[in-house]
């Protein structure tokens, strides 16, 4: 472990919680992560937790989600398939090791225990009194973490993470669901106009619908990162906005892409598509990078964040919408799908919030967003 400072195993664990370049084996362990990391994780993943340690060869961060079982302070952590996995030999020798439990890292070493070993047996029993249904007797190595003493966290800390995830997760739906509400009147208001005062009313809204969003994302994050300016906040998300409608409303401009070459068609749409999704996401970043490490993976979570939202808008008023229907029976759609699709977004914004803020290194972040690292 030559990437870390000699020290004890709590010094080595508390250089490791504040290293934000962990990586993990494969696309399966980040989803399991991003599971993991969800205010919902106590239900969605029982007996699951983080690992993370230094590779004892490579001396690479690593991120591991991984099923346990905790004794007192043991962490006990079964290799199943041990020949096709390479994880656990990073564990022949004692060595540092972070696992996230009840809301904090705990720090600790862990070490492989083998089936010759003469507390294997014994070890094992204790296993299978949370996984009941494995072999009475088992030849499958055993990661044995024993945890490092740790004061109990402060009662303002813990839960801390789903607290701000409600948090979040409310106000952000009543500030996309009012923003997008004037896009939502303002495309039926104009729907019978010119094409050009139909675009303009709709760059409006739009840049309404971002101040709007902004204002409520940036009181939330005032209470989270301390010296965050909510003001070029919403500046950043009303630029990232009015982009993002811009580009939506070029194919009711140019007639669509009608006598473009067929090969320019898809990567055309495939260009705008993406720089519609990330519009938002990469302005704000341009604030958000100030005041949090790791910040870029802000951009990728809200794409993804408005895919889905615009995926369940779309599920939702597609079978409802009608020609001919009553302007306002078409503004009530618009807006059941709008609280549908703020809600997705505001869900999966408020997940990655959370997660990178546990990220951060630095001390008041993290007493004050998620978590007590």
């Amino acid at each position: 472990m030559d990437s870390v400072a000699p020290g004890s195993a709590a010094e080595v664990s508390v250089a490791m919680v504040h290293d934000t370049g962990y990586r993990t084996p494969s696309w399966g362990a980040s989803a399991m992560l991003t599971a993991l990391r969800s205010p919902l994780a106590s239900r969605l993943t029982r007996n699951m937790t983080e690992l993370r340690y230094h590779g004892r060869r490579s001396g690479r961060p690593i991120a591991l989600p991984v099923a346990y079982a905790r004794h007192g302070d043991r962490v006990l952590v079964r290799v199943g398939r041990a020949s096709t996995k390479t994880w656990w030999r990073n564990f022949t020798d004692p060595t540092p090791v972070s696992v996230w439990l009840d809301q904090r890292w705990r720090p600790g070493t862990g070490q492989v225990l083998s089936s010759d070993h003469t507390d294997y047996a014994a070890t094992w029993k204790l296993y299978r009194t949370q996984f009941p249904r494995t072999p009475t007797a088992g030849t499958d190595p055993l990661v044995v973490i024993s945890l490092d003493e740790a004061p109990d966290p402060p009662p303002a800390a813990s839960g801390a993470g789903r607290r701000l995830w409600w948090r979040w997760f409310t106000l952000v739906t009543v500030g996309e669901l009012l923003g997008f509400a004037a896009p939502a009147v303002a495309g039926v208001a104009v729907a019978q106009t010119t094409t050009l005062l139909t675009a303009t009313a709709l760059l409006v809204a739009g840049a309404a619908e971002g101040a709007v969003l902004g204002w409520f994302q940036g009181h939330a994050l005032a209470s989270v990162v301390p010296g965050s300016a909510r003001r070029d906040w919403i500046l950043a998300t009303i630029a990232g906005a009015v982009l993002a409608w811009s580009l939506g409303m070029v194919p009711m401009l140019t007639n669509g892409l009608a006598g473009w070459p067929p090969l320019l068609v898809v990567p055309a749409i495939a260009a705008g598509a993406a720089v519609m999704v990330t519009a938002i996401g990469a302005a704000q970043w341009l604030v958000l990078r100030r005041h949090l490490s790791d910040a870029g993976g802000w951009i990728g979570a809200t794409a993804v964040a408005w895919l889905a939202g615009l995926t369940v808008l779309t599920a939702v008023t597609t079978p409802l919408w009608h020609p001919g229907q009553h302007a306002a029976l078409t503004i009530a759609i618009g807006v059941l799908g709008g609280l549908a699709m703020a809600a997705t977004m505001a869900a999966v914004t408020g997940t990655f919030l959370v997660w990178l803020l546990r990220a951060q290194p630095h001390p008041a972040s993290i007493e004050v967003g998620c978590s007590d690292e």
